[in-house]
């Protein structure tokens, strides 16, 4: 009788190593498609509201980065630079100080670190969206990795805030003669000050946080911005008159601060890359698809007018500023011209 006790006890014990042998060799297999990545925290911030083009980048980038990582890399979206009170400047200064890990703002503000990151605003520079999108997953982002990595930055990629069109409360902005005297309002950077100033508008500078309520109470006459931002911000509801110019275009840029980005394991960060590329690809496609869509939805809810620029408009308007744009070529320095396809 005790052997064969023995003899079921040690048929267990068999049973049971080859069961934990069994259990070795799966679980490991199965983690390892996700040990890889670091388990880790990170905080992104913008300054859009929650349908803006960036916020909507970087909540698909904090979904891609989650999924894919098999929710070992969690970002947390911080919108409407709820961090930073509102203000775009102390925005970037949270990533600076490594507040944020992550961050995304427009070329205009990220030109107070480097003032050439707005030679990719020239007007009339790109001659669409796919060409814009080539040069700045191109050799225009790594001339933004350059220029912030000087500054403790790593750049990421970036999406469309779009090919901008100028707004008005007072008349349609056909020639350059209509913005005599208008007050518009600019996020900064010298050029578009002296852009502005050249058609005889006087621009003011001004956060965007404070942009509705001035347009609205008359404080500014205008502004220029793309349509996804105008309609996301419900600008239409307070301007009447907008003329498609697609003047510049500007884009939001994903950035990393350096020293937190580079302390993530190489995995990471090329998983972090991929994702912020991919995200940034499809909310473009989205965005381009859904412009006319929205123009539409302006005249037919709010009765907006829009003016379309023609190919002569665009040379009139040109001819201009022909002065200011070499001066500012000259500014902006021939490797920055260079990486953005500026002629």
């Amino acid at each position: 009788m005790k052997k064969v006790v023995t003899i079921i006890l040690l048929a267990a014990m068999v049973l049971s190593l080859c069961a934990c042998g069994e259990s070795k060799t799966e679980d490991p297999a199965q983690a390892s498609e996700f040990d890889k990545y670091d388990k880790v925290d990170l905080r992104l911030s913008c300054n859009g509201t929650d349908t803006a083009n960036d916020t909507a980048a970087a909540k698909r980038i904090a979904e891609l980065v989650s999924e894919r990582s098999g929710g070992r890399v969690n970002i947390t979206v911080f919108n409407n630079d709820q961090l930073a009170s509102g203000n775009m400047q102390k925005g970037l200064e949270l990533l600076l100080d490594g507040t944020v890990d992550m961050d995304c703002h427009s070329t205009s503000i990220i030109s107070s670190l480097d003032n050439s990151a707005m030679v990719a605003t020239l007007p009339w520079l790109f001659t669409d969206y796919q060409n814009a999108e080539d040069i700045f997953f191109g050799t225009g982002g790594e001339y933004m990795d350059k220029i912030l990595g000087e500054r403790g930055l790593t750049y990421l990629g970036a999406v469309h805030n779009g090919f901008k069109l100028m707004t008005s409360s007072k008349h349609a902005i056909k020639s350059p003669s209509d913005l005599k005297g208008m007050k518009i309002r600019i996020p900064g950077g010298d050029f578009f000050m002296e852009f502005y100033k050249a058609y005889g508008a006087s621009p003011q500078a001004m956060s965007w946080s404070e942009v509705f309520s001035a347009l609205q109470q008359g404080t500014v006459d205008g502004h220029d911005n793309s349509i996804s931002t105008c309609y996301s911000n419900n600008i239409q509801e307070v301007q009447h008159y907008f003329s498609v110019s697609r003047h510049t275009y500007e884009a939001f840029t994903f950035m990393a601060n350096k020293e937190k980005f580079e302390a993530l394991n190489a995995d990471t960060q090329q998983l972090i890359r991929e994702c912020v590329e991919d995200a940034c690809k499809e909310v473009n496609k989205q965005i381009v698809d859904n412009e006319a869509a929205l123009i539409q939805e302006c005249i037919d809810k709010n009765g907006c007018e829009f003016y379309y620029f023609t190919e002569e408009d665009v040379e009139e308007w040109r001819a201009v500023i022909a002065d200011l744009i070499e001066e500012y070529k000259g500014i902006y320095g021939a490797e920055a011209c260079t990486a953005f396809g500026v002629k």
